[in-house]
């Protein structure tokens, strides 16, 4: 087996995009440009049987590898061709014990990578002492009716959605161009006091984002927006990618509207599954759980230097 860098993306994504879906495609990935390092798995020389991605960049004089902004995991994905469980077993801890040993190999100051959900054999970074650590995001069950999803909203959600209504709260679908959208979602993480990464989204709206991947729902008071809800999609999947409200206007039950709107939406699209794309802050977790969700796992890996290790245990010990 050999784990080498893919310089044409197209030959990754050709394979992943359909295993793990717009996370892997073309389009996704050109949001990040050359920056991004894409890892083949190849059986042979030649034949891509798997692969993944990363950033790795330099700050302080260390070397860091990471996550790239806005994605929510590697996009790691390899096809088995095993006969049983045993041999399946077998090959899953091949594949993962060479991605380990590469993610060692570069020999960064600090790792933190996301796996995506159906990634669970995670046992060769706990054997080279990597933290393991678990997360999770909240996914709906699209193929059934509408009436039964929100059956299993919190009541709270479902008045707060009903206030927003009668507040005059109108939604729109896409009703807001690219510029737009930009400098809605920089405001609105400024105002959260959220890691904006300026590059990377402009980068989604310019260079990603159309009718085919994506969409976004609109709130307006007397035609002033109050609130966006932006997500983007696959033949499987609708992600919640990213919201926000205009909390100065004091309307309650906004980005419930666009939640439910965001649903509808999706349900329109013909996608299965409605994903909230990671809930692991406590305030977000509890909004989310309001709709009734499904809780998923998934796990990231952390390994840092022992000097910066006993560093960041003082400020991130849920991880190190």
């Amino acid at each position: 087996m050999i784990l080498k860098k893919i310089d044409n993306r197209e030959e990754y994504c050709s394979r992943a995009e359909n295993y793990i879906g717009v996370f892997a495609s073309e389009k996704w990935l050109s949001v990040y440009g050359h920056e991004l390092n894409i890892i083949g798995i190849y059986k042979d020389e030649h034949q891509l049987i798997g692969g993944f991605y990363f950033l790795k960049t330099k700050k302080f004089g260390l070397s860091f590898i990471k996550l790239p902004p806005y994605s929510p995991h590697c996009c790691l994905f390899f096809n088995s061709d095993g006969k049983n469980m045993s041999s399946v077993n077998s090959f899953s801890k091949e594949i993962m014990t060479e991605v380990c040993n590469f993610m060692e190999s570069l020999k960064s100051s600090l790792c933190i990578m996301a796996f995506p959900t159906p990634i669970i054999d995670l046992q060769p970074f706990i054997w080279k002492k990597f933290k393991v650590i678990p997360n999770y995001t909240y996914r709906i069950n699209l193929k059934q009716p509408l009436e039964i999803i929100k059956s299993n909203f919190d009541p709270k959600n479902r008045n707060a959605i009903n206030k927003a209504v009668k507040e005059g709260v109108i939604v729109t679908e896409n009703s807001l161009g690219r510029e737009e959208l930009f400098h809605f979602f920089q405001k609105s993480l400024r105002s959260a006091n959220a890691n904006i990464y300026k590059p990377e989204l402009e980068g989604i709206f310019m260079k990603f984002a159309d009718y085919q991947n994506s969409f976004c729902v609109v709130a307006r008071k007397a035609s002033e927006v109050i609130g966006v809800v932006f997500c983007v999609f696959d033949k499987q999947t609708c992600y919640y990618l990213l919201g926000g409200v205009d909390k100065s206007t004091g309307i309650a039950g906004v980005n419930n509207l666009l939640v439910q709107k965001s649903l509808e939406k999706a349900m329109e699209l013909g996608c299965s599954v409605f994903d909230f794309e990671g809930s692991m802050l406590k305030g977000v977790e509890k909004f989310f759980r309001s709709f009734g969700p499904e809780l998923v796992p998934y796990f990231t890996v952390n390994k840092a230097s022992l000097p910066l290790e006993m560093m960041l245990k003082f400020k991130k010990r849920e991880l190190f």
